[in-house]
């Protein structure tokens, strides 16, 4: 993972790194409707120490279901470039009281689909073709507190630039930077109920971008 970052995952409301007790194994949902895919993360999962499978899904829908009924720990996303439910799906696990951490696998985690993730406070993006030796030291990584994302080139920062207006780039910034939600209310001195609509139209322009595929790792 070449082109990656690694940072401190922070809490949303108190700002400090988030503990993680993994002593009786981390409980994890794997969201895909491929069954091959399905089942290589859920191997992935099901032999890494400190894990344990709480279930599939194969819809956004269904995946929202279980963790309102049964809290997990961590969702691990495939995300299909055909479809928006993945990012949907990530910043409603955030929005609920237990906010998971969330993985998001792709055939292409490129710096575009970075920028979706740092929007919907992902905790992570895996290349797909790399589900097995990879995705599990990401989830290791993400469980002991970690962010783990590839970087966001100049160039494609420089394309943000001129896409978003300058809220929505102060927003993405401090994101990128890390910052919990509340302190980039704070810091544009809004509510959070404006931020969440701020960031639901950011996230929407950064999905509609054209793929920076050169910047693949």
């Amino acid at each position: 993972m070449s082109a990656t970052t690694v940072e401190t995952l922070l809490d949303s409301s108190s700002g400090q790194s988030r503990p993680t007790d993994r002593s009786r194994g981390l409980s994890a949902l794997v969201v895909d409707d491929d069954d091959w895919l399905r089942d290589r993360a859920c191997h992935v999962i099901e032999v890494e120490a400190g894990f344990r499978l709480a279930g599939v899904a194969q819809s956004a829908e269904e995946a929202m279901w279980i963790a309102e009924h049964e809290p997990v720990d961590m969702v691990v996303i495939v995300h299909s470039p055909r479809s928006r439910d993945g990012f949907w799906l990530c910043r409603e696990l955030k929005r609920t009281a237990t906010r998971p951490m969330v993985v998001i696998c792709s055939a292409y985690p490129d710096a575009v689909l970075t920028a979706c993730c740092v929007a919907a406070e992902a905790d992570a993006l895996v290349s797909i073709y790399d589900c097995d030796d990879e995705l599990a030291g990401v989830l290791d990584q993400v469980a002991r507190g970690m962010r783990v994302l590839p970087a966001v080139p100049p160039r494609v920062g420089a394309m943000l630039h001129e896409r978003l207006d300058p809220a929505e780039h102060a927003i993405f910034s401090m994101l990128l930077a890390g910052l919990p939600a509340s302190d980039v209310a704070r810091g544009l001195r809004i509510s959070r109920a404006e931020l969440e609509s701020r960031r639901s139209t950011l996230l929407g322009k950064l999905e509609t971008l054209p793929p920076a595929s050169w910047m693949r790792y």
